[in-house]
């Protein structure tokens, strides 16, 4: 009970035609010569959703129902979100967002007191680079390890600074090494031991 339309010319296409304000169009072509190909002149419409192997899109959704989704492009990947958010989600669970605020760049762990790990890879081993401690109101710790022994590198002249006003300075200058306090009070040690060696 199908109807059936068919070319029975090797490679010959299928055209759908019609009148465009006076003017003739191939609305549609089915080629033959690639296994009916379908080639749309204009914008295709289809308020239900497209379904392409097991890809959904509809609405505001693209759905995989099982696999990996690889983006591939020769060019860039750009997401331009208006609302000024890029949403991470989990399952339906948000965990983390991007975000403008006011120009600023906001990277956000959206969990109650989940931390921000910044990780790499030496020599073949994953380590984390730097922790932010949530739970610690994004207390730093570098090569957060068992040992608690990662290096903070600072060029000559480049200053860690202390307190809300920068009250206390601690820098070398290529030449020497200080511990300064710009404030207002005392610079007052604890438990000091000097070892000089050389």
């Amino acid at each position: 009970g199908d109807l059936v339309i068919k070319n029975g010319a090797s490679d010959e296409d299928i055209l759908f035609q019609g009148n465009d304000g006076g003017g003739a169009i191939t609305a549609l072509t089915l080629d033959m010569s690639a296994a009916g190909a379908a080639g749309f002149n204009g914008v295709v419409t289809a308020n239900a959703g497209v379904v392409v192997d097991n890809i959904t899109i509809d609405g505001t959704e693209i759905d995989l129902s099982s696999g990996d989704l690889t983006v591939d492009v020769a060019g860039d990947i750009i997401l331009d979100a208006d609302g000024g958010d890029i949403i991470l989600k989990d399952n339906g669970t948000v965990f983390g967002q991007l975000s403008n605020a006011s120009g600023y760049f906001d990277i956000a762990s959206t969990v109650s007191d989940q931390d921000i790990n910044f990780k790499g890879n030496d020599g073949g081993s994953t380590i984390t680079a730097l922790a932010l401690d949530m739970s610690a109101a994004g207390a730093a710790t570098f090569n957060a390890g068992a040992s608690f022994s990662g290096d903070v590198a600072m060029g000559d002249n480049n200053k860690t600074k202390y307190g809300a006003g920068e009250d206390l300075e601690i820098y070398h200058d290529g030449s020497n090494s200080y511990i300064h306090d710009n404030g207002t009070g005392d610079l007052i040690t604890s438990d000091f031991r000097l070892y000089l060696s050389g």
